[in-house]
């Protein structure tokens, strides 16, 4: 029986675009409505207080935006069988990477939240970051290794100010 994950995936390639081409747009929007830059200063003037204008800008422009990202983000379903993992990006794409072919596993070590699969050539075979759940991961490699002996390497990267743990499982030989 196989056991399934799924969650939203972060993906700066959909993300950057849309964020630019949204922001622009909003800009070019508010400087037709309001006659230019200076009208739209008038209007945020008018408003009467900062943390209004603040709100309402937020509401405004933040808050549709944050739906929209939220929306756009492919959906990743990953499945574990006794023999393989499946990823499912979307209803169209996806890879199998069978777990003999596994040769490490990191979390953490290139972004924040990532966990990067590695074939017995040492490619890149997949590489996952949930947007939402990042504990997903743990629960992921905790599947794995019930089907792969790893010996387990870890150390500590700053993030934004935080130590985070890395970690690289590297398959028992």
């Amino acid at each position: 029986m196989a056991k399934r994950f799924e969650f939203k995936q972060n993906d700066l390639k959909r993300g950057v675009p849309f964020a630019i081409i949204y922001l622009v747009s909003v800009f070019i929007f508010c400087y037709i409505k309001f006659d230019g830059i200076l009208g739209v200063a008038d209007a945020v003037n008018n408003i009467g207080s900062a943390k209004g204008a603040g709100l309402l800008i937020g509401l405004g422009v933040i808050g549709p935006f944050v739906i929209l990202l939220a929306v756009i983000m492919p959906k990743i379903s990953v499945e574990l069988f006794d023999d393989k993992l499946l990823f499912l990006k979307g209803k169209r794409e996806n890879k199998i990477m069978y777990f003999e072919d596994i040769a490490k596993i990191q979390i953490n070590v290139d972004k924040l939240n990532q966990m990067d699969f590695f074939g017995k050539d040492g490619s890149v075979f997949i590489k996952i970051q949930p947007q939402h759940k990042p504990e997903i991961l743990k629960e992921i490699i905790f599947e794995i290794s019930k089907h792969v002996a790893f010996s387990k390497q870890t150390s500590n990267r700053n993030y934004f100010g935080q130590n985070i743990e890395t970690s690289i499982y590297t398959r028992k030989v």
